[in-house]
Protein backbone atom coordinates (compact mmCIF):
# COMPACT_ATOMS: atom_id res chain seq x y z
CA UNK A 1 0.00 0.00 0.00
CA UNK A 2 1.29 3.34 -0.57
CA UNK A 3 2.42 5.05 2.72
CA UNK A 4 0.38 8.25 1.51
CA UNK A 5 -3.00 6.12 1.40
CA UNK A 6 -2.19 4.76 4.36
CA UNK A 7 -1.55 7.88 6.17
CA UNK A 8 -4.86 9.24 4.31
CA UNK A 9 -7.06 6.62 6.14
CA UNK A 10 -5.26 6.54 9.49
CA UNK A 11 -5.81 10.51 8.99
CA UNK A 12 -9.65 10.14 8.13
CA UNK A 13 -10.26 7.09 10.78
CA UNK A 14 -8.70 9.76 13.46
CA UNK A 15 -10.92 11.99 12.47
CA UNK A 16 -14.11 9.89 13.17
CA UNK A 17 -12.95 8.80 16.50
CA UNK A 18 -11.98 12.30 17.42
CA UNK A 19 -15.33 13.44 16.38
CA UNK A 20 -17.62 10.90 18.41
CA UNK A 21 -14.39 11.21 21.81
CA UNK A 22 -16.82 13.83 23.38
CA UNK A 23 -19.83 11.85 23.44
CA UNK A 24 -20.99 11.29 27.06
CA UNK A 25 -21.45 7.70 28.33
CA UNK A 26 -25.59 8.47 28.82
CA UNK A 27 -25.63 9.20 25.42
CA UNK A 28 -24.31 6.21 23.26
CA UNK A 29 -26.16 4.16 26.81
CA UNK A 30 -22.53 2.74 27.60
CA UNK A 31 -22.65 1.63 31.70
CA UNK A 32 -19.32 3.41 32.99
CA UNK A 33 -17.73 0.51 33.82
CA UNK A 34 -17.89 -0.13 30.07
CA UNK A 35 -16.96 2.79 29.30
CA UNK A 36 -13.32 2.16 31.34
CA UNK A 37 -13.52 -1.26 30.15
CA UNK A 38 -13.39 0.34 26.29
CA UNK A 39 -10.63 2.92 27.45
CA UNK A 40 -8.95 -0.44 28.95
CA UNK A 41 -8.93 -2.18 25.70
CA UNK A 42 -7.67 0.98 23.79
CA UNK A 43 -4.74 1.99 25.99
CA UNK A 44 -3.68 -1.09 27.69
CA UNK A 45 -4.91 -4.29 26.39
CA UNK A 46 -7.70 -5.53 23.62
CA UNK A 47 -8.86 -8.14 25.42
CA UNK A 48 -12.75 -5.93 26.06
CA UNK A 49 -14.27 -9.22 27.21
CA UNK A 50 -11.66 -10.10 29.92
CA UNK A 51 -11.62 -6.58 31.31
CA UNK A 52 -16.19 -6.93 31.29
CA UNK A 53 -16.07 -10.47 32.78
CA UNK A 54 -13.31 -9.42 35.58
CA UNK A 55 -15.74 -6.28 36.29
CA UNK A 56 -18.54 -7.85 36.33
CA UNK A 57 -17.82 -10.46 38.81
CA UNK A 58 -18.84 -7.60 41.63
CA UNK A 59 -22.32 -7.09 41.18
CA UNK A 60 -21.98 -3.11 42.59
CA UNK A 61 -19.29 -2.01 39.59
CA UNK A 62 -21.79 -2.77 37.24
CA UNK A 63 -24.69 -0.86 38.76
CA UNK A 64 -22.14 2.41 39.42
CA UNK A 65 -23.88 5.64 38.95
CA UNK A 66 -20.94 7.84 39.16
CA UNK A 67 -17.41 7.57 39.10
CA UNK A 68 -16.56 7.91 42.62
CA UNK A 69 -18.93 5.02 42.74
CA UNK A 70 -17.24 3.13 39.99
CA UNK A 71 -13.89 3.92 41.68
CA UNK A 72 -14.26 3.00 44.87
CA UNK A 73 -15.65 -0.61 43.67
CA UNK A 74 -13.20 -0.77 41.33
CA UNK A 75 -10.30 -0.20 44.33
CA UNK A 76 -12.13 -2.30 47.12
CA UNK A 77 -12.88 -5.37 44.84
CA UNK A 78 -8.80 -5.23 44.02
CA UNK A 79 -8.11 -4.80 47.87
CA UNK A 80 -10.55 -7.90 48.29
CA UNK A 81 -8.72 -9.97 45.25
CA UNK A 82 -4.86 -8.90 46.54
CA UNK A 83 -6.02 -10.05 50.07
CA UNK A 84 -7.07 -13.26 48.65
CA UNK A 85 -3.61 -13.23 46.38
CA UNK A 86 -1.36 -12.56 49.76
CA UNK A 87 -3.69 -15.83 51.70
CA UNK A 88 -2.71 -17.65 48.70
CA UNK A 89 1.05 -16.82 48.91
CA UNK A 90 1.19 -17.30 52.79
CA UNK A 91 -0.13 -20.78 52.11
CA UNK A 92 2.67 -21.34 49.10
CA UNK A 93 5.04 -20.48 51.72
CA UNK A 94 4.22 -23.29 53.63
CA UNK A 95 5.17 -26.20 51.16
CA UNK A 96 7.28 -23.34 49.48
CA UNK A 97 9.61 -20.98 51.52
CA UNK A 98 11.62 -19.57 48.84
CA UNK A 99 13.00 -15.97 49.67
CA UNK A 100 10.76 -14.81 46.78
CA UNK A 101 7.78 -16.20 47.91
CA UNK A 102 8.55 -14.94 51.06
CA UNK A 103 9.30 -11.34 50.27
CA UNK A 104 5.85 -11.38 47.80
CA UNK A 105 3.84 -12.85 50.42
CA UNK A 106 4.47 -10.23 53.62
CA UNK A 107 6.67 -7.39 52.66
CA UNK A 108 5.51 -6.78 48.72
CA UNK A 109 1.22 -7.66 49.41
CA UNK A 110 1.30 -5.46 52.68
CA UNK A 111 2.55 -2.41 50.92
CA UNK A 112 0.19 -3.23 47.96
CA UNK A 113 -2.89 -3.62 49.98
CA UNK A 114 -1.54 -0.11 52.36
CA UNK A 115 -1.84 1.40 49.18
CA UNK A 116 -5.36 0.31 47.74
CA UNK A 117 -6.33 1.27 50.72
CA UNK A 118 -4.57 4.51 50.95
CA UNK A 119 -6.14 5.34 47.47
CA UNK A 120 -9.65 3.68 48.70
CA UNK A 121 -9.42 6.41 51.61
CA UNK A 122 -9.18 9.74 49.65
CA UNK A 123 -11.10 9.00 45.98
CA UNK A 124 -13.61 11.29 47.36
CA UNK A 125 -11.62 14.36 48.35
CA UNK A 126 -9.20 14.17 46.08
CA UNK A 127 -8.77 11.51 43.01
CA UNK A 128 -5.59 12.30 41.69
CA UNK A 129 -3.56 11.60 45.21
CA UNK A 130 -5.40 8.08 44.52
CA UNK A 131 -3.86 7.92 41.11
CA UNK A 132 -0.26 8.58 42.73
CA UNK A 133 -0.37 6.01 45.75
CA UNK A 134 -1.54 3.69 42.73
CA UNK A 135 0.87 4.76 40.51
CA UNK A 136 3.67 5.22 42.80
CA UNK A 137 3.17 2.93 45.75
CA UNK A 138 1.23 -0.08 44.26
CA UNK A 139 3.48 -0.38 41.38
CA UNK A 140 6.47 -0.08 43.44
CA UNK A 141 5.79 -2.67 45.58
CA UNK A 142 3.95 -4.87 42.56
CA UNK A 143 7.66 -4.13 41.14
CA UNK A 144 9.31 -5.16 44.35
CA UNK A 145 7.31 -8.58 43.86
CA UNK A 146 7.64 -9.38 40.26
CA UNK A 147 11.58 -8.69 40.86
CA UNK A 148 11.89 -11.56 43.49
CA UNK A 149 10.12 -13.91 40.99
CA UNK A 150 12.04 -12.92 38.35
CA UNK A 151 15.30 -13.80 40.41
CA UNK A 152 14.16 -16.89 41.73
CA UNK A 153 14.88 -20.20 39.32
CA UNK A 154 11.22 -21.54 39.79
CA UNK A 155 8.72 -20.86 37.25
CA UNK A 156 5.62 -19.10 39.12
CA UNK A 157 3.17 -18.87 36.64
CA UNK A 158 0.12 -18.68 39.82
CA UNK A 159 1.85 -15.97 41.41
CA UNK A 160 2.88 -13.96 38.14
CA UNK A 161 -1.26 -14.47 36.83
CA UNK A 162 -1.57 -12.81 40.60
CA UNK A 163 0.34 -10.36 39.98
CA UNK A 164 -1.25 -9.94 36.52
CA UNK A 165 -4.77 -9.28 37.86
CA UNK A 166 -3.33 -6.77 39.95
CA UNK A 167 -2.18 -4.51 36.77
CA UNK A 168 -5.63 -4.75 35.40
CA UNK A 169 -7.06 -3.71 38.81
CA UNK A 170 -4.82 -0.61 39.16
CA UNK A 171 -5.43 0.28 35.66
CA UNK A 172 -8.86 0.16 35.75
CA UNK A 173 -9.10 1.74 38.62
CA UNK A 174 -6.70 4.78 37.36
CA UNK A 175 -8.68 4.96 34.21
CA UNK A 176 -12.46 5.69 36.34
CA UNK A 177 -10.40 8.22 38.50
CA UNK A 178 -9.24 9.91 35.87
CA UNK A 179 -13.00 10.90 34.83
CA UNK A 180 -13.08 12.65 38.48
CA UNK A 181 -10.68 15.16 37.23
CA UNK A 182 -12.17 15.80 34.24
CA UNK A 183 -14.92 17.54 36.09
Amino acid sequence: MNPWTFLSILFTLSFIFISHAPLPASTINFKLYQVVCIQYSVRVSPNIKGCLAALQSDPRIPSAETYVALSIFIIDQAIKNSTLSQNFLKNLMKTDPSPAIKQCANEDYDGIIKALKNALAIVIHNPQTAINYLRRDLAYAQGKCSGALKDDPKPYFEVNVLIHNLYFYKDVAELSLNHLLDK
